[in-house]
Parts: structure tokens; C-alpha cells; sequence
């Protein structure tokens, strides 16, 4: 679901007389002669659908094809009248299509109901039904039954269905196996699901899906529209219910599954996506050395952990370490084509947006695109949103301030990866735009979209505002010894023919799995005491400081997903993090941070007194084994930084 288009399955009545805010009737006949009607959306919608939407517009040409018959020798109110009696019969299931159109009073929006299709009230229809989408599941060519369940127990791909929404936030909590009415099986609970070219896959609570046989009776009750079910929400209430506390849980050992076990289990498939991912990170790191890139493998991984978490990656260093060419490796060991790559030079004269996005010219009635070419590459990336990656690279972005140009972004970033749109002009000014067909009002910034930006801190710089940094992975590039990097150079030189064939593309299916979702925040006990008691000693410096919850999930997020054979701990990303995420926003004056910093010796090199030290000491093991030990090195060394700045400048940047 995209931009104007609602293209899955709504359920809706014909609106009753007196609900209408237009002034108009539910049915009457328009100034082109054609019989058009209001609905009333009555199925549960997708979290990203409007809410402000509460009814449709249909049109009587629509309904010929299910025997409705508009008889033009007739009055206008008797041929309003007789589509009336017709639709009070059915329950009418539509698509959505946003249109404009010119009236004396301006541009007026309306939303069209498309691929109309009609069935008879049910006995059991009452005026409050409430109908929630099921999809339907049958018979194909490479899957009967036995192979359905054992894809849902193992959260394999089940294949595709267009009625029912994609997004993240609408996960069918339940799914219906049908081989013929007199058939059914209700598989559930689920909580999440993914969505590729394989089409959907679910998963279950502690990976038990279970599963009941339903009475036919249900079909009666119920509303069948191709392949989904919509089911009156009170009895989908009772068979929830009754799933979880009977249903029979499914398991590897289910008779009829027989040779179809053939199929490699989940911890089989978990361990070919992990070999997918070192893999990549290989071609990565190599394309690094054979581009005389040398930097330490933990940062290699700390960046491609960032990437994979999404919002904003920020590559800070001094300038001369080839950060830029950093991003370009990772482009190349991905196989991304050049029109999946995008390099946006920053100039220092940007003010706002429009110097990056356009602007719309409303004397010419035409919108012209920034010469960056960023609205052209996201509308592309819009039409492949789950076939191809695109990355965006921001270079230098700190030559101008970055929340004047890049304001939009911050705040849509933030969203979840369904909601984010980029508005690039008004709405109501579609109408008279000649080039609105192919710029629109908005563009969908999808989860194949991601943005990195490098940056040099010295004096023709702009630090970054805290709307900046609580967005941003900010990771400081160290180069690696020069003996170190001789060596590397070395054996890239020697193995070049070999290493630098050309290779296919990574699917974006592929690098979408190496992303891990997480619904709720899944730190440690440790981390979440003392992220919350340094939440404590900012707000004590200033009731301006302070770790959001949006922090906090990013942390978290970063932590699942760092490669299992990654070289980084969990203990060493968490520490990471820290410095990352939290010590960039520590600037300011000595007296406000000197006693949750500490104070730098210049006799003995160390900080003393310091309250953040003293958090780590308290509440993050230091005693423990060597691999469950935070020992946080970076933080630890980051601090003394920020201690040395204090006592040399009396503040710190």
C-alpha cells in the first residue's frame, strides 16, 4: 500500500442516510448523469491507512455486471432510490484510489472504490459488524497441506497473497488452510511476519504455531472474497481464543508430513543465511584492502551492523582516511548498480530542503526536482522497494548545517518503515501540476532505502545539533598501523586477479534476511540499569539531556544485529553504542560536566572523580569471564578525552 493506491481488500456498506458530511445524499445521481454512492469502510484497516478516511465513492457503472439495471427514463431521485434497494443488499469489497478534481471552491480530494465486488448480507449481518481480513491459503502446484505446515513451523515463505496488507504493523494474528469449504483449518497465533518475493512468512510465539479445524458453518457467517476470509470480529475473538487454549500445536513429527521433512529445518536455513553474511563481509573486507583501504575488521563490522539497523549512518574521521571510499566498498562487495547508487555532494551555500529536494514553481504550475537528483533516485527505488537496494551517500554532509537541508528526512526517518513519506509539496496542488504524474505530492522512502553521510570535523564544519545525533550512528574511523597496513597492501597486490572477479549482484531478499527485527526492546538487566542511571547524571547536568526511548531501541536494535560470527562482543557493541550514540552528545561547558566526567590529571594521565566511570564499575560486570566482560575500552577512552578537553579549554565539542 503506497502513495494514493490502496491496492488490498477493504469491506464496506452502503452509507445510511444522514452519516454523510458532504451535504449530499448516499446515493444520488452526479452533474454527468451517473449514479454514485457513499460506502462505509466496515473491515479493520492497515495502521498506515488514514484515519480521517471513513467513507469511499463508488459509481452505479460498477454494478451492472451484478444485475443492477440503471433506468435512465426514469426521475433522478427514482433511479437514486432504486441503486439504494440494490446496494442495502450487499457487502461490497474494493480496492482505493485517491482522485482529485477541480470544483468552484478549489481542488477537492475523494477516494474512489475500484475492483468493486459485491456479496449478499449474511442472516447474521448486523449494522455494527466489524470484519477483520483472514487470508486464505489452498492448494498449489509445489504445496499441499503437509508442506504448509511445515514452511509455518520452520517460518519459511508460504507464498504470496495481494488482498491483505505487507506492512510490518499488520500482521494477520491468523491464517486459513482451505481445501474446500467443508475443509478448513485456522492456523495461529502470530505476531510478525516478513515479507520478500517468496511472498509472506509467519511467525508464531516461541515458534509453536498451532492449529484447529473449523466448521463450515464459519463460511456462512463470514464473507469470502477470493483469498481472504473477512470474519465478524466477535467470532474471530472466540476462535482466537479457542486456538490458544486448545489448538494442537504443530510440530516435525505430525503424521503426514513424511518425506516433505526432506526440506532443510530452521537451524539450517538460520546457518545458510549466516554463511550468506560472512560471506558478504569477506567480498567486503577484501574490497576494502584491494582499494587500499585499511581499517580495523571490528570496524567493518560495527559499520555494516549500523547500515542494517537503518535511519542515519554518520562516517566521522579526519580528513585523508578515505571514508567516502569506505561507503563505495560496501556498494561494491552488495553488487549494487549504478542506479542503486547515489553520491550527493554537500555545498556549503544549502539553507533548507528545498537546495536538496526542489520546489514546486507555481507560476509555471511544474515541479523542479534539486539538482542532487535525490527526488528522481528515491522515486526509483520506490518502484523496486522489495527487489533492489539503494544507497544514498551524503558527502561532506556537515559543510552546511544539516537540520536546515535535511530536516524532512530527519523526522520521517524516525518513522517506522511503513509510514515514511517525504512530503515534497502540497496535496491540494496536484491537480494543476503538469508533472504530477511522475512527481507526486510525496515519495515513499522505503526499508530498501539507506543513508550514510561522511563528515570532517575541523574549522569549515558545522558540529551537529542534538536532532542530529539522537538519529545517527556516528562512528569515528581509526586508520590501523602503517606496518599492518604495508602488510595488507601486500597480500591484496598478490592476489588481485583472483579477488577482484566480478560478482553477481546480492539480492536484496538476501541482504533484507541479514536484517533482524525486534519488537520489543531486549537489552540485559546490566545495560538497562546503567543506561538508565547515566539517564540520571544528564538530567542532573541539564534537564535537556538525557536517553530517549529512541536511543535506547536503537542500542538495542544494533546489539541483534550484529553478526553472530562477528569479532565484536555483544559486550564490545554495547560499548560501542555508548560512544556512538550517547558520549556525541556530550558538549558543553566545564562547569556542567566535570562531575559526570571527571577530572583530568595531567600528572598521572587519568580521570579522577568521574560519576560515568563509576556507573560502569557499578552496574556492568567487570569480574566476569573475559567474553561476558564489559570492559568498555572505547567509552573509557572517549572519556578521557572529553576530561583533557575540559581541563585544557573549559568545555568540550
Amino acid at each position: 500500500m503506497y502513495g494514493s493506491k490502496y491496492d488490498i481488500d477493504f469491506a464496506g456498506v452502503l452509507l445510511e442516510e444522514g452519516q454523510t458530511f458532504t451535504g449530499r445524499r448516499t446515493v444520488w445521481v452526479n452533474t454527468q448523469e451517473t449514479v454514485q454512492y457513499h460506502l462505509r469502510i466496515i473491515s479493520i484497516t492497515p495502521e498506515n491507512f488514514p484515519r480521517q478516511i471513513e467513507t469511499v465513492t463508488g459509481y452505479g457503472d460498477s454494478l451492472t455486471r451484478y444485475g443492477f439495471e440503471d433506468d435512465l427514463s426514469l426521475s433522478k431521485a427514482e433511479r437514486a432510490n432504486a441503486a439504494r434497494e440494490f446496494l442495502s443488499q450487499y457487502i461490497l469489497f474494493f480496492t482505493i484510489d485517491k482522485k482529485s478534481s477541480a470544483t468552484s471552491s478549489g481542488v477537492q480530494e475523494f477516494h474512489k472504490a475500484k475492483n468493486i465486488r459485491l456479496v449478499k448480507k449474511s442472516d447474521a449481518y448486523r449494522e455494527d459488524i466489524s470484519l477483520i481480513p483472514i487470508p486464505i491459503y489452498s492448494e498449489i502446484e509445489d504445496m499441499n497441506k503437509s508442506t504448509f505446515e511445515h514452511r509455518l513451523l520452520n517460518s519459511k515463505y508460504v507464498g504470496e497473497n495481494t488482498q491483505i496488507s505487507r506492512e510490518d504493523d499488520d500482521t494477520p494474528t491468523m491464517i486459513l488452510w482451505s481445501e474446500s469449504t467443508t475443509n478448513l483449518t485456522l492456523y495461529g497465533l502470530f505476531s510478525k511476519h516478513d515479507y520478500a518475493r517468496g511472498g509472506f512468512k509467519f511467525f508464531a510465539d516461541h515458534n509453536q504455531p498451532k492449529k484447529i479445524t473449523l466448521d463450515m458453518d464459519i463460511f456462512y457467517e463470514s464473507y469470502q472474497n477470493e483469498q481472504v476470509l473477512f470474519m465478524d470480529s466477535h467470532i474471530y475473538s472466540v476462535l482466537q481464543q479457542q486456538l490458544e487454549d486448545s489448538g494442537e500445536v504443530l510440530n516435525s513429527t505430525m503424521e503426514g508430513e513424511g518425506e516433505l521433512i526432506e526440506e532443510q529445518p530452521a537451524k539450517e536455513t538460520e546457518g545458510t543465511l549466516l554463511s550468506k553474511e560472512y560471506e558478504f563481509m569477506e567480498t567486503f573486507k577484501r574490497k576494502c584492502v584491494e582499494t587500499s583501504l585499511f581499517y580495523s575488521e571490528k570496524d567493518l563490522y560495527n559499520f555494516h551492523a549500523a547500515m542494517k539497523t537503518g535511519g542515519l549512518v554518520i562516517l566521522s574521521g579526519m580528513s585523508g582516511t578515505g571514508k567516502t571510499k569506505l561507503v563505495q566498498c560496501y556498494m561494491d562487495a552488495l553488487g549494487l548498480q549504478t542506479d542503486q547508487r547515489l553520491f550527493v555532494p554537500v555545498r556549503p551555500s544549502w539553507q533548507d530542503d528545498t537546495d536538496l529536494l526542489g520546489y514546486l514553481d507555481t507560476m509555471h504550475n511544474i515541479y523542479q526536482p534539486g539538482d542532487s537528483g535525490l527526488v528522481n533516485f528515491l522515486i526509483e527505488a520506490e518502484k523496486s522497494f522489495s527487489t533492489a537496494l539503494h544507497i544514498v551517500c551524503f558527502d561532506e554532509m556537515n559543510l552546511a548545517r544539516v537540520e536546515h537541508y535535511f530536516s524532512q528526512f530527519l523526522s520521517v526517518l524516525e518513522l517506522e518503515e511503513n509510514k515514511r513519506f517525504l512530503p515534497l509539496y502540497n496535496e491540494d496542488a496536484v491537480s494543476r501540476t503538469y508533472n504530477s504524474n511522475f512527481f507526486g505530492p510525496k515519495v515513499k522512502i522505503g526499508p530498501n532505502v539507506v543513508f550514510v553521510g561522511t563528515v570532517n570535523l575541523d574549522e569549515s564544519t558545522y558540529h551537529f545539533s542534538d536532532k542530529v545525533l539522537d538519529r545517527a550512528n556516528v562512528i569515528t574511523l581509526n586508520m590501523i598501523p602503517y606496518l599492518e597496513a604495508m602488510a595488507s597492501d601486500d597480500t591484496a597486490i598478490h592476489d588481485g586477479p583472483k579477488n577482484t572477479e566480478k560478482r553477481d549482484p546480492l539480492p536484496y531478499d538476501v541482504y533484507r534476511d541479514f536484517r533482524k527485527k525486534e519488537r520489543k526492546i531486549s537489552l540485559t538487566e546490566e545495560e538497562a540499569a546503567f543506561l538508565w542511571g547515566l539517564h540520571s547524571e544528564f538530567q542532573a547536568c541539564s534537564r535537556n539531556l538525557g536517553i530517549g526511548w529512541r536511543i535506547v531501541r536503537q542500542i538495542s536494535l544494533f546489539l541483534i544485529n550484529l553478526p553472530a560470527d562477528a569479532p565484536l562482543s555483544r559486550q564490545e557493541g554495547f560499548d560501542i553504542q555508548v560512544v556512538q550514540r550517547i558520549l556525541t552528545k556530550i558538549r558543553g561547558s566545564e562547569e556542567q560536566f566535570t562531575e559526570l566526567l571527571g577530572r583530568y590529571n595531567t600528572e598521572t594521565k587519568e580521570v579522577e572523580n568521574s560519576r560515568f566511570l563509576l556507573l560502569i564499575e557499578e552496574f556492568l560486570p567487570q569480574e566476569s569471564a573475559q567474553s561476558n566482560r564489559y570492559n568498555m575500552t572505547r567509552t573509557r577512552e572517549v572519556i578521557r578525552e572529553k576530561a583533557k578537553e575540559l581541563r585544557l579549554y573549559g568545555h568540550t565539542v
